[in-house]
C-alpha cells in the first residue's frame, strides 16, 4: 500500500491506497510515528483508495489514534468506500474516529 503525505503549514494528509491489512499495518503505524517525530499533530487519513481493511488494519488505526492523541494531537479520516464504512460501523469505530466524507471536509478547521 503505497502511502503518499501531503504537508502543508498545519497538517500532513496522508493517501492510503490498497489495502490496509496485516501486511501493510506497520507501515502504516511507521508513516504515523514519522509524522509526530517531526511534530505534525494534526493528520487526515485519505482513505479513498483503500478498499479493504481487516483486524490487523484496525488495530493500527486505534494505536495510532492513541499515540497522536498522548501528543495532544488530532487524527480526522476521510472518504471510506462503503465496504470500509460498513467495518467501521460493525467494529463501533465510527464512534471514535472523526468520519468525514471528503478530505476538504476533514482539513476544514485544523
Amino acid at each position: 500500500m503505497p502511502i503518499a503525505v501531503t504537508q502543508d503549514e498545519n497538517l500532513s494528509i496522508l493517501a492510503l491506497a490498497g489495502r490496509l491489512d496485516a501486511l501493510l499495518a506497520r507501515e502504516f503505524k511507521n508513516k504515523i510515528a514519522e509524522q509526530l517525530d517531526a511534530g505534525r499533530r494534526k493528520l487526515v487519513l485519505d482513505m479513498t483508495a483503500v478498499d479493504f481493511i481487516d483486524s490487523s488494519g484496525l488495530g493500527a488505526l486505534v494505536g495510532s489514534l492513541k499515540n497522536v492523541t498522548k501528543e495532544q494531537g488530532e487524527i480526522r479520516i476521510a472518504g471510506l468506500s462503503p465496504q470500509v464504512q460498513t467495518i467501521f460501523e460493525l467494529t463501533r469505530l465510527h464512534r471514535i474516529f472523526d468520519l468525514y466524507k471528503t478530505v476538504e471536509a476533514a482539513c476544514d478547521g485544523l
